[in-house]
């Protein structure tokens, strides 16, 4: 930028450089506002950023937490589902040994209600008349009673034969029944301590998730204040920079004038030693014209025409 003689002049050159000088201190002042602006919204934004990194790293925490309560809670179902399968399936045996056991029951309860004796005391009897018939000379319808005595007490002995059978498989089946009631007790424990068991890991894992939203939450509001500190720190970095420009442009604006005006003080120096020089030169001459014509010469004039290189 090239200033006209004009801005540069002595007056009019120091009222437009304290001018600028003022503007100057102005933005400087300015900058320095900004500066501290900047400076207080920097640590603001930094602090926030460690605020949301802290409630992010407890939500990772927590999700982490709650993963785990649910593949140990997923893990235990499936044990649940092991000892459930294996009760059901010994619930089906028991009603199928169930329904045996009242069908040998009904057997047992038909044979015995018709059984007049016990099968020990039939056998007893039945071999006490065949060895009478053996060994005994009766009359034939005498004989005959016995034949049909030894028949009826065998056709009974048949009868309570089949209620005894009945009776100790009925017993047998009991035990069986026993035995797979107690193991369905067991399988029924071992899902109820384990339904327990996953409650709790459902529950824990629940209250992990649900804290883990909660700081989540936290964690978004520092976010979104981050955000608009960002915002904030950029607008002032924007002005920041558009008056870090403006003093430099006045810096260079006031060098250049501090420049122009040494510039035309060499040249007003500069030329004044011409002008003095011509004078100089035009005195020699006339002091040297007299010098040729034989005319006496004065100190000052012998001075003059040494200065003016006519000697």
């Amino acid at each position: 930028m090239v200033l006209s003689n004009s801005s540069v002049k002595s007056d009019g050159g120091d009222t437009l450089i304290d001018g600028l000088r003022k503007e100057l201190a102005s933005l400087q002042k300015k900058e320095r506002e900004l500066q501290e602006i900047k400076k207080n919204l920097t640590k603001d934004t930094k602090d926030l950023k460690k605020k949301r990194d802290e409630e992010n790293k407890k939500f990772s925490e927590l999700i982490e937490l709650g993963k785990k309560q649910r593949e140990e809670r997923n893990s235990i179902n499936e044990e649940i589902y092991k000892y459930k399968a294996l009760r059901d399936k010994e619930r089906e045996k028991l009603k199928i040994l169930k329904e045996k056991a009242m069908k040998l029951k009904e057997i047992r309860e038909k044979n015995f209600a018709l059984c007049k004796e016990s099968p020990e005391r039939v056998i007893r009897t039945i071999e006490h008349l065949e060895w009478k018939l053996e060994t005994t000379v009766m009359k034939l319808d005498k004989e005959k009673k016995i034949v049909d005595r030894i028949r009826e007490l065998k056709e009974n002995y048949k009868i309570s034969e089949e209620g005894m059978d009945a009776d100790i498989k009925l017993k047998d089946l009991n035990r069986k029944i026993k035995d797979v009631r107690t193991k369905i007790d067991v399988y029924h424990r071992e899902v109820s301590k384990r339904a327990e068991e996953s409650k709790k890991c459902h529950e824990r894992m629940i209250y992990y998730f649900d804290r883990a939203r909660e700081v989540k939450e936290v964690a978004d509001r520092y976010h979104n204040a981050l955000i608009e500190k960002n915002k904030e720190l950029d607008q002032y970095y924007g002005e920041l920079r558009d008056t870090i420009r403006k003093i430099n442009e006045l810096s260079d604006k006031i060098k250049e004038i501090k420049t122009e005006r040494q510039v035309q003080r060499l040249r007003e120096k500069t030329e004044k030693v011409e002008k003095k020089k011509e004078e100089l030169r035009k005195q020699g001459k006339e002091i040297y014209e007299k010098f040729k014509h034989g005319e006496k010469l004065t100190g000052d004039e012998l001075r003059i025409l040494q200065e003016s290189d006519l000697l």
